[in-house]
């Protein structure tokens, strides 16, 4: 998916978060966006707008919980 993130200029500093593999959280929304190229054909496709982005949050380990089997019940 296209994704587009525009910043102001007292915001200098934003774009350097946007390295490649670094985990961030983005909030924004969807928009289309529809063309005609040259020869007549039409196009359209869905791109989401950043308003904002920040790194991820570190993820805390925690043990996963065993499945709680479920108990068979006999014939009476």
């Amino acid at each position: 998916m296209n994704m587009e993130a525009w910043r102001k200029n007292e915001h200098v500093d934003s774009f350097d978060k946007l390295q490649k593999g670094t985990m961030l959280t983005v909030e924004g929304y969807f928009k289309p966006d529809e063309w005609v190229d040259q020869q007549g054909t039409k196009h359209n496709r869905i791109i989401f707008i950043a308003n904002k982005f920040y790194p991820t949050p570190d993820k805390e380990e925690t043990p996963a919980a065993e499945p709680e089997k479920p108990t068979k019940k006999g014939k009476k």
